[in-house]
């Protein structure tokens, strides 16, 4: 089991809802996203305050695919994170079938 796996597992046995357990991670995680230093940020997801895709999942705006830099977040190395593109593709959660 992942780092990823292990956070997961701990707050579900918490019994929050969705909504807790993304705001968690936004209040837990939110200063180390990199999510707007990324080339495919733009003017859209900056007006809706969007980031930590990684747990939010896919954005809102319309992003075209670019050079993608979530492997080189602090957030993806330190829950151990394997996917990428989660603005236009998926949460983490999600993409595991979670």
């Amino acid at each position: 089991m992942d780092e990823f796996e292990e956070k997961m597992e701990k707050i579900a046995a918490e019994g929050l809802s969705e909504a807790e357990i993304k705001k968690r991670f936004i209040d837990e995680l939110g200063d180390q996203c990199i999510c707007p230093d990324c080339p495919m940020y733009n003017q859209c997801a900056q007006e809706k305050y969007e980031g930590v895709y990684c747990f939010l999942g896919k954005s809102e705006c319309t992003m075209e695919e670019d050079d993608c830099i979530c492997p080189e977040c602090e957030v993806f190395e330190d829950l151990d994170l394997k996917y990428d593109l989660y603005c236009i593709k998926a949460s983490e959660k999600e993409l595991r079938g979670q």
